[in-house]
């Protein structure tokens, strides 16, 4: 499904407060703002910070991200501005070093940038439509868009010059749920399940998502030990579906085995699909699979309701 990120149009409030003064204050002892150059800037930046983040449907056809221009000025010029944004590798590697994040460049194949951005004359906004190739980025990397003013035509670029936009990719059934059940663990009986749990289902491919757990904090699947919460070691489920809606494996994030020798596997005595329309409200999917560690150890019967997009 195409889907466009639209930037709202920001009226900037020092542009009001320009007028304002210049044509109420007329006393020597104030400055004259409406005197003040025209700055291009992402307002963007100005009212909500330098990163942003966009999540996208993967789709084979392309989805936009739209980024706004802005001139600020005491009045909209006259003639259009060209306005050249570029993606910028120093930018990221400032915000990585100050955030002890490891965000990279989102590969230039996953995305067309515009040569420029025009704002037209008497206007102060210029939209930057950006081509994502949504079905070319890895859903499993950590990648961004860092983006920078490098050129404004001649006219002054504000100090508001850089943002910093996170992509990631989600399949229809990325989202939050409330996940009930039961479990049995027939090698040890005293580890018993602790429903209902919120859980994301986080993209792992075109057609496959990890169960991530919100209250543990990773991927992980909680369980109670003797009453006290806890989760069995190197161990979430990843589940695929088909093009029906109906899912035809489960296996172990951490490796088939894992390193404590934990993998997973569907049980097909399950209904093992999504019923409703995967991704909305009422959704729902039923699954059985098994934890198999030497031998089939736990099993899970899970009912996920959709609550949100994640």
């Amino acid at each position: 499904m195409k889907r466009n990120y639209k930037i709202t149009s920001y009226i900037m409030l020092g542009v009001t407060a320009m007028l304002s003064l210049s044509s109420c204050l007329k006393d020597s002892g104030y400055i004259d703002f409406s005197k003040n150059e025209p700055l291009v800037e992402f307002p963007l930046e100005a009212n909500s910070g330098q990163f942003q983040s966009a999540a996208f449907d993967i789709s084979s056809t392309p989805s936009t991200l739209q980024v706004a221009v802005n001139v600020a000025s005491p009045a909209p010029l006259t003639s259009a501005l060209d306005v050249t944004v570029s993606v910028d590798q120093a930018t990221l590697d400032a915000y990585n070093s100050a955030n002890s994040t490891n965000y990279l460049v989102l590969p230039s194949a996953d995305y067309a940038l515009p040569a420029k951005v025009t704002v037209p004359a008497n206007q102060r906004l210029g939209i930057l439509n950006i081509t994502i190739y949504t079905d070319k980025i890895d859903p499993s990397g950590s990648f961004a868009l860092p983006l920078k003013i490098t050129d404004a035509s001649g006219k002054k670029i504000s100090n508001y010059n850089t943002l910093i936009y996170s992509v990631g990719v989600k399949n229809k059934y990325d989202g939050v749920y409330t996940v009930t059940g039961t479990m049995n663990d027939v090698v040890n009986p005293a580890l018993t399940s602790n429903y209902p749990r919120t859980v994301d289902l986080v993209t792992t491919g075109a057609n496959t998502s990890a169960y991530f757990d919100e209250g543990l904090g990773g991927f992980a699947h909680a369980i109670l030990n003797g009453g006290t919460l806890s989760s069995y070691g190197q161990f979430a489920p990843v589940f695929t579906f088909d093009s029906n809606n109906k899912l035809t494996a489960v296996v172990n994030k951490y490796g088939q085995p894992s390193g404590n020798n934990r993998s997973a596997r569907l049980d097909i005595t399950g209904i093992n699909a999504v019923s409703g329309t995967p991704g909305t409200s009422g959704s729902v999917i039923k699954v059985k699979y098994v934890m198999v560690q030497g031998t089939d150890r736990t099993f899970f019967d899970e009912t996920f309701t959709y609550k949100s997009a994640r």
